[in-house]
């Protein structure tokens, strides 16, 4: 296979996946579902039972119009063939959908199969069995083959329930038409956001779905309840967590940078777990922070604003801290001064001050302090920055 034939191979697989999306939120089925690949590339059923069965053909490029000899009309006939071979109850009750980028020409026989007014079986099966009869594409004679060898009257009957649908959108298209599904759902700047992690959402299902050995449908109502759960973060009192988590982390691999924030954990002798749970939420926060600032969310000084709030609270118990100790007459231990930061640290931990109201992760605010606690602008130990500033010179 070329490099060229693979591309439009995986695009293709892509596009499948995209296209099933949009068919589902196009649906007028509130209850419709969705599978993938399974019983065909896309199926729509009821109680694991497929209702619609559709065949997508995409072309980056000209490849050919659906002719009465075209491959892409002749291998889906042969899939849909072996299907109500296997299971004859699909004639009953199953419709057969081809949806192409290409186009169903004139008075051939997937114009017959179109939805218009000039649909007509009968034609398109004479045409397609003369195909059969003076052929000599041999590539293709399975596929003559498979028709030929059908009853006229099922093959009549097959012919009925396929739908033929032509000038499909292409992958690029698909994407904008998504988006106009979406755009009631949230302000138009962040459309293009939500309909990124809808679809990141969306091929995760898929790859559920395509790893399954059982069919595995995904309904248009879950798919619509999560576009409103987060449609609801990108709101002026909310912000999105997409940084869901981080690889695993490794005390020995603490890089320079952030080698002050494990100072002050050390200065307060924290044991290894929470040092651990500590470096999990500095990270996701400063990733989730980085993600905010990347894609425009916050508002003007909005993270120093924070910063400022978060300060000013750990001042109030920092602060009230070191009058406890001031209460000693004679030297303060240092085991007491490690026991007071420790408490101060936990104290601060179990706080709930948000960016935003309704943005409640608790990882935002915990990392939060630990980025200031890196910049020496916070501290948990009575004596932290004496002893650390030397480590902020040396950056």
């Amino acid at each position: 296979m070329t490099n060229h034939q693979a591309s439009e191979q995986m695009i293709g697989y892509l596009y499948q996946v995209r296209y099933a999306l949009n068919l589902l939120l196009k649906s007028d089925d509130e209850q419709a579902q969705i599978s993938i690949e399974k019983f065909d590339d896309i199926a729509f059923g009821d109680d694991d039972i497929p209702k619609i069965l559709i065949q997508l053909k995409h072309h980056t490029k000209h490849y050919g119009d659906l002719t009465n000899s075209s491959t892409d009309m002749w291998r889906t006939i042969k899939v849909w063939i072996d299907a109500i071979k296997k299971s004859p109850g699909l004639l009953e009750t199953t419709k057969f959908m081809i949806i192409t980028t290409a186009s169903a020409p004139d008075k051939t026989a997937s114009y017959y199969l179109k939805n218009n007014g000039d649909r007509n079986e009968k034609i398109a099966f004479q045409l397609l069995n003369k195909v059969c009869k003076e052929s000599s594409n041999k590539s293709h004679l399975a596929y003559y083959n498979a028709f030929s060898s059908l009853d006229e009257k099922i093959a009549m009957q097959l012919l009925e329930n396929i739908i033929v649908i032509d000038g499909s959108s292409n992958i690029i298209d698909v994407e904008s038409e998504l988006k106009r599904e979406i755009r009631y759902s949230c302000l138009p700047k962040y459309q293009d956001l939500i309909c990124e992690r809808l679809e990141g959402w969306w091929f995760k299902k898929a790859i559920e779905a395509l790893t399954s050995d059982d069919p595995i449908y995904v309904s248009q109502s879950q798919v619509r309840s999560y576009i409103v759960s987060i449609s609801k973060e990108y709101t002026p009192d909310n912000l999105p967590i997409d940084i869901i988590n981080i690889e695993k982390l490794s005390l020995e691999n603490i890089s320079s940078n952030d080698k002050i924030f494990f100072e002050q954990l050390k200065l307060i002798s924290m044991g290894s777990n929470r040092v651990r749970m500590a470096l999990r939420d500095y990270y996701r926060a400063f990733k989730q922070r980085a993600s905010w600032v990347r894609n425009d969310l916050l508002y003007v000084n909005e993270l120093d604003d924070y910063e400022r709030r978060l300060i000013d609270e750990w001042e109030h118990c920092f602060y009230a801290m070191q009058d406890d100790l001031a209460e000693y007459e004679n030297e303060i231990a240092e085991e007491i001064k490690v026991k007071s930061g420790k408490e101060l640290f936990s104290n601060i931990e179990k706080k709930d001050i948000r960016i935003r109201e309704k943005c409640s992760e608790a990882f935002v605010m915990r990392g939060s302090y630990h980025i200031l606690s890196n910049q020496l602008k916070i501290g948990w130990h009575t004596d932290f920055y004496e002893r650390l500033k030397s480590l902020l010179e040396l950056r």
